[in-house]
């Protein structure tokens, strides 16, 4: 099944400047996030006990992952384990898009989802 990614709806709740769209099947998701070159992050991490890989498809992306700090680019592939302390904390001027995807699958990323959220804040 190819999925078109225009035709979904974004999601609600994250930064403004961010624009956020989901699918999800049984056992895994994906998620595509576009982040303007002025989006503010708050530099929260949080944690969840999805495994996630993030595909860096445009733009400069700055991510912690368990303290570490990685400047990731396009075609840069960065893994979090699960349980780890992550987040993304800065993009370039030019703004970042990438892909998340999520083992086992969430959910709670679907517009019009009301059960409880997996992320968990410091």
């Amino acid at each position: 099944m190819k999925i078109d990614w225009n035709s979904l709806p974004p999601a609600a709740g994250l930064r403004t400047g961010t624009v956020r769209k989901a699918v999800c099947g049984n056992l895994i998701s994906a998620v595509f996030i576009e982040n303007a070159g002025d989006t503010v992050f708050d530099g929260r991490l949080h944690g969840h006990e999805n495994e996630q890989l993030m595909v860096i498809l445009s733009g400069l992306c700055t991510i912690v992952v368990d303290g570490k700090e990685i400047e990731a680019t396009p075609g840069d592939l960065v893994f979090v384990p699960s349980g780890a302390r992550h987040g993304v904390v800065a993009c370039g001027p030019e703004g970042c898009s990438y892909y998340e995807i999520f083992a086992p699958a969430r959910p709670d990323q679907l517009p019009g989802w009301v059960g409880k959220p997996v992320m968990h804040f410091d």
